[in-house]
């Protein structure tokens, strides 16, 4: 099974909380510890070696401490330690100069190392993070095998954001991070960083962790409470896996090739992350392993770590435009025309691979399943034509049509840019193609909304799927009236089903899927054997609750002028993101919160899904329609 059905438990963010109760200074504590706590920084360094015993942060500097998700390190022997004031000496083999220095201020931990002979090998100053109680992340440019670039950050999603610099910049954070699966396979899912100690050849080091809070600078959003997720977290969909070296699903899992467009999405707009490094040069930083040949869970030839992968005879429909629409983002808004040049090719054999699954030249892309009702018997099972991959979406899928459209859209401007008149012509011709068929090929007159696919038999599959008719809103494939008109449908039939808690977020289907049309047969998964599907709906993919693309419903709201409605979606998902209402297990259950059933039973799996956290976007769309 492959890890995006692996769930994890994972420990409240917010159970346990400790409350900062006024400035101090570091001190000696009873159990063997130095406490530092400001309204910023809640830590506990051993007194007897240079490493944490606990470990926490609130980027708001409002006090509130989510418990230390730190796992033990191995004890170190061999080292004494002075305290004066806030800082901390650690001394080895009774040395009489300090190897490590520990130093903290109100939002800063500044680590210094030095090398003082070659018979005082220092440790390296390890942070190792329990990614069952918080899925943290590294984000930097990964140089070399777990070896991360100054500056970077450490993000904990919940809790805050170091920003790391270093001194010296021959110095590289060691970065790992792992969950265990496999069976035989023991431990604890672990996020680690580690500072290495000062040598013969960099004798002396100074790292700085400086507390910081990334979220746009709009009006309405520094001084609002209910927007405290939104502040803490804005940057939660960006989490980099050190082993295949992309941007995935956590730290730990995953890379998506289908969802790299989300992430651009954000990126394009996100604040810089540090001196010389933007959350679009994580994207970048992704694009180029893809062009080098890297496959993602969604195309032919993935294994994740040589353990499992796409179960598929055929690419996704949606993997080719997400890898376009991320590249286009990334050349349009960093004007990079080097590497744009540099890459052109390769972004365009996605894009020609997108555009030869057109086969009966229509205007609109196929999947190389039929998407018939009942034809997901197959054996060895096969994976579906896109993101919801327990449903039966097969050859012309509503929601990968909407995204090669934007695709093509998008690398006709990057062609025009690069004087590549003829691809620019050609691109922008396919897109218009595929616009003038959309609507009236997928547009179900019974429900007045879009269906989700139309199989080879030519059969519309319809169930109300929100995220179908949102994007081809967002994207521009209808008109303002029938943009409008869809989602005035999908809103009445939300207010007919009775879905009204968003603080859930939103189904990504308002009717249940009947088992003919169910890819995945397991119950777990939200197969259902009852004739109408009932006895599956509203587990996982199939009517779940999730935030997971409810960003582009909102904003499809916004765009038409439904803004009242918008404010009922966003506002109550914006209080949940507030309280970790995403992430973690529900108490006393194996699963977790990245998709519950409406009455708030959890049937998710990984335990932190970056893909929830498109829907911080929506700020922009509710900042702009404040009057």
């Amino acid at each position: 099974m492959p890890s995006r059905r692996n769930f994890l438990k994972q420990t409240s963010i917010l159970s346990g909380a400790l409350l900062y109760s006024g400035p101090n200074i570091l001190y000696a504590a009873a159990d063997d510890s130095f406490t530092y706590t400001s309204a910023y920084i809640n830590i506990k360094l051993a007194a007897k070696s240079p490493r944490l015993n606990s470990f926490s942060v609130d980027s708001l500097g409002k006090g509130e401490f989510a418990q230390s998700p730190l796992l033990p390190v191995t004890a170190i022997s061999n080292y004494t330690s002075k305290i004066n004031k806030q800082t901390i000496a650690y001394y080895l083999n009774a040395g009489s100069k300090p190897v490590w220095e520990v130093k903290c201020s109100e939002k800063k931990i500044v680590l210094q190392s030095r090398y003082t002979g070659k018979d005082t090998k220092a440790d390296p100053f390890i942070i190792n993070i329990s990614q069952q109680a918080n899925h943290s992340t590294v984000l930097g440019a990964l140089v070399a095998d777990n070896c991360v670039k100054f500056p970077c950050l450490l993000h904990l999603p919940g809790m805050g954001t170091f920003r790391i610099h270093c001194s010296e910049p021959g110095v590289t954070l060691f970065y790992d991070a792992y969950r265990f699966h496999s069976a035989g396979e023991k431990g604890d899912p672990f996020v680690k960083a580690a500072f290495s100690p000062a040598d013969a050849r960099t004798p002396n080091i100074t790292y700085t962790l400086e507390v910081v809070s990334i979220y746009p600078d709009l009006k309405g959003i520094a001084d609002n409470p209910m927007l405290d997720g939104v502040r803490r977290n804005f940057i939660n969909i960006f989490q980099l896996n050190p082993r295949i070296k992309v941007l995935a699903n956590n730290s730990a899992s995953d890379a998506c090739t289908f969802t790299l467009y989300l992430y651009a999405e954000m990126a394009r707009r996100t604040p810089e992350l540090a001196d010389g490094l933007t959350a679009m040069d994580l994207i970048r930083n992704t694009l180029d392993i893809y062009l080098n040949g890297f496959k993602g869970y969604g195309q032919v030839g993935y294994f994740y770590l040589n353990k499992y992968g796409w179960l598929s005879r055929f690419d996704s429909s949606d993997s080719s435009p997400s890898l376009v629409i991320a590249a286009c983002y990334y050349i349009l808004d960093s004007k990079d025309t080097g590497w744009a040049a540099k890459n052109y090719q390769g972004i365009r054999q996605w894009a020609d691979k997108m555009i030869a699954t057109d086969t009966n030249k229509d205007g609109i892309i196929e999947y190389g399943h039929t998407g018939n009702s009942g034809s997901w018997n197959m054996k060895p099972f096969q994976r579906p034509a896109n993101w919801w991959d327990s449903i039966g979406f097969g050859h012309d899928d509503a929601y990968s049509n909407a995204l090669a459209y934007r695709a093509a859209s998008l690398l006709a401007e990057v062609a025009k840019k690069l004087e590549k008149e003829q691809d620019s012509i050609y691109y922008a011709d396919f897109a218009s193609k595929l616009k003038g068929a959309y609507y009236n090929h997928f547009i179900n007159p019974e429900t007045g909304v879009l269906a989700g696919w139309r199989s080879a038999d030519g059969k519309l599959h319809d169930y109300y799927f929100t995220f179908v008719n949102a994007v081809a809103v967002c994207y521009g494939l209808l008109t303002d009236e029938q943009g409008r008109q869809v989602m005035q449908n999908m809103l009445q039939k939300m207010k007919e089903v009775g879905y009204i808690n968003f603080k859930m977020g939103l189904p990504g289907n308002l009717v249940p899927v009947p088992p003919q049309d169910y890819a995945h047969h397991d119950k777990r998964w939200g197969y259902g054997v009852k004739p109408d599907g009932l006895d599956g709906f509203q587990i996982y993919e199939n009517g779940g609750a999730t935030a997971c693309y409810a960003y582009f419903t909102i904003k499809a709201l916004y765009d038409v002028g439904l803004r009242k409605e918008a404010d009922n979606i966003f506002l109550p998902m914006m209080e949940s993101f507030k309280e970790g209402g995403f992430e973690g297990h529900c108490e006393g259950s194996d699963y977790t919160k990245d998709w519950k059933t409406w009455d708030g039973k959890c049937w998710g799996y990984e335990g932190f899904l970056v893909d929830n956290y498109l829907s911080f976007l929506v700020v922009y769309d509710w900042h702009n329609n404040q009057k």
